[in-house]
């Protein structure tokens, strides 16, 4: 009988309510990591008197241990059981943000970063593989249902209540906010996670696929993090691209060759499991998208103050907890494509209307725009991680639910450094464009100069200053409007995105249907 069975036995039925319950608290109160102390950056910055370089390590830092750690889950999972490996990593999750909380200096900092990153991609495999083992085959939907539920609301949480610890306490309570949530989830871990199945030996760790994975992704994400500043022509942001597709052609030529490999490469023989990551990972590089510009367009455009700006996703958190369930139910009964594509239809009508907002923008039109989009994060991740990785053999999910999870955070990392370039240098572009049309022989440039000006003689402003101040404010408004089509010119990017992520979606339940893997 093996540890699942007799945890059953000695619950019943009700056992999988409980490890939904426990997992679910880990994976809320980690995943709240994710972006709860970028709300607290700039206090951050000021307090110890960073540079941009330096606060660029606390995010680099953060994707891209969490991004290798997904990967070792599975043989932490085999060396010593889901329960002393869910119970590990809260507690080393804790100490990590005691030391953020505490922290006197910028090492520290960065330190306690890497490892919450990591310790939140550890929990994503581990829960999956929990929820996995609990839920029968023809009920494993609504268990991943929950999960996807509980990859976006941690991100809606994190904003509203990192915004208000900010603004009415320090930016050193938004690393200990979620202590209590890390002590509940290890305590129902104690008691509802199996502990380790075979008594055997323990496999071997790979340290050499570690440390290639996450110098390639570190690289490459240092890369295009420090492009922008460092100019595209400086000769370290080649040769740490060139490291980084080196890491990873020696990174997958180990894998094949090892007898115990960080990534067990034979998941991707199965059609259907490849054409789920690769939907996951597109997935992930336009929702995670949606999720940095979003809050950066109400904050640096309309101003908001952080806790309002989270309160903007408040409604797609309603949404997310009533159509979760019935996701969850759709799909143990229903083809993908069916809940899917829908789903995507609705985020893609909501990033097309996100991509025509200006300075104009009400919070209701925002919050109505998240609460459409939610229909999508309800309804895309948990039939296609469902049937991704029911396509895979038992003794593969733990590989499976690793590199799903790599893809979708790897496409969330690559998605959103992109997009920070895309806005920098959009913003460049349509400041030089919208200022070269302000000449002489322009009558409309010229009558808003001469307004502005009215302005000014209006506001006090001496005859001999009038036509500076109009000069200067026609900047500030040049400034504004080219910030905005760089925003409007992201959001377009997103729309396009998604549309791709439907190929992949529509092959997935052709070949589900078909019944081949």
């Amino acid at each position: 009988m093996s540890q699942v069975e007799q945890l059953f036995e000695r619950y019943g039925p009700r056992y999988k309510l409980w490890v939904t319950l426990t997992v679910m608290l880990g994976l809320v109160a980690l995943g709240m990591s994710i972006t709860i102390v970028n709300v607290a950056i700039p206090y951050i910055k000021g307090a110890f008197g960073m540079s941009d370089s330096q606060v660029q390590w606390l995010s680099t830092g953060f994707l891209a241990s969490t991004t290798v750690s997904l990967l070792v889950a599975p043989w932490l999972v085999s060396a010593i059981g889901q329960r002393a490996t869910f119970i590990g990593l809260l507690a080393v999750f804790i100490g990590a943000s005691i030391l953020g909380g505490l922290g006197q200096g910028m090492m520290a900092l960065i330190a306690a970063r890497v490892v919450q990153g990591a310790m939140t991609g550890l929990i994503r495999p581990v829960a999956m593989q929990a929820l996995f083992a609990a839920y029968p085959p023809e009920g494993r939907g609504m268990a991943i249902a929950m999960y996807g539920m509980c990859l976006g609301l941690p991100l809606t949480l994190a904003t509203v209540i990192g915004g208000w610890l900010v603004e009415n306490f320090t930016w050193r309570y938004v690393f200990f906010i979620t202590l209590p949530i890390c002590m509940a989830a290890a305590v129902m871990g104690y008691f509802f996670l199996p502990t380790r199945e075979h008594k055997g030996p323990r496999p071997p760790f790979d340290w050499a696929g570690v440390v290639l994975l996450f110098a390639a992704v570190f690289a490459l994400l240092a890369a295009l993090s420090n492009g922008q500043r460092w100019g595209w022509y400086d000769p370290r942001v080649p040769e740490l691209v060139l490291f980084a597709l080196v890491c990873a052609t020696v990174f997958v030529a180990w894998q094949k060759r090892t007898a115990h490999p960080l990534l067990d490469l034979s998941i991707f023989g199965y059609r259907i499991f490849v054409v789920g990551t690769l939907a996951m990972l597109l997935f992930g590089g336009s929702f995670y998208g949606i999720m940095y510009l979003l809050p950066q367009f109400v904050q640096s455009v309309l101003h908001y103050s952080p806790v309002t700006a989270g309160q903007i996703f408040l409604p797609s958190t309603a949404v997310l907890g009533v159509l979760v369930p019935l996701v969850g139910w759709l799909s143990d009964r229903y083809p993908p494509h069916w809940i899917t594509l829908p789903g995507l239809a609705c985020t893609l009508f909501s990033v097309w209307h996100m991509a025509q907002m200006d300075w104009n923008t009400s919070f209701a039109y925002l919050a109505g725009a998240m609460a459409v989009m939610s229909v999508g994060m309800a309804s895309f991740p948990p039939p296609t991680l469902s049937n991704a990785i029911a396509a895979l053999p038992r003794h593969l999910t733990g590989h499976g639910s690793g590199a799903i999870n790599f893809a979708m955070q790897l496409g969330g990392a690559l998605g959103t450094a992109g997009l920070v370039i895309l806005l920098d240098r959009q913003t460049v572009q349509h400041g030089q464009h919208l200022n070269a049309g302000v000449t002489a022989g322009n009558a409309m440039a010229q009558q808003q100069l001469g307004e502005l000006a009215e302005l000014a003689a209006r506001l006090g402003v001496s005859a001999t200053h009038q036509q500076a101040m109009a000069g200067y404010l026609m900047g500030r408004v040049e400034a504004i409007w080219a910030s905005i089509l760089a925003y409007q010119d992201g959001f377009w990017l997103l729309v396009g995105s998604l549309m791709i992520v439907t190929i992949p979606s529509i092959l997935l339940s052709r070949w589900q249907r078909a019944g081949q893997v």
